[in-house]
């Protein structure tokens, strides 16, 4: 299902988890609606498997949603302790995911 070759076009993309480079041979592209693309990444380094959208208007280069630049630019990888901190927070949390992303100190 990759008529216009975005496997290879995002050859090289970093894992969300660990940074690390994905190869072509662990992209799967799930859905292309030509704008638009649905793909799986999958990471040879740290076994994450991340679920990404990609905006493609040839001939630019396509945009990764889960790239460096796009998503942790200038910060460290995830790790273990992100993710104990995260299910704490969840752990006590009421509200919707609104309420906590507009608190102080959230996403937006």
């Amino acid at each position: 299902m990759d008529l216009r070759g975005l496997r290879e076009r995002l050859t090289g993309a970093g894992c969300a988890s660990c940074g690390a480079a994905i190869p072509v041979d662990r992209i799967a592209v799930l859905a292309d609606r030509g704008d638009l693309a649905f793909v799986e990444l999958t990471c040879p380094r740290c076994g994450s498997r991340t679920m990404g959208v990609v905006i493609a208007a040839d001939p630019a280069p396509p945009v990764l949603d889960t790239d460096a630049d796009a998503r942790l630019a200038g910060g460290p990888p995830l790790d273990e302790e992100d993710v104990r901190a995260m299910h704490r927070l969840l752990a006590g949390w009421e509200g919707d995911l609104r309420s906590l992303l507009d608190q102080p100190g959230g996403t937006r």
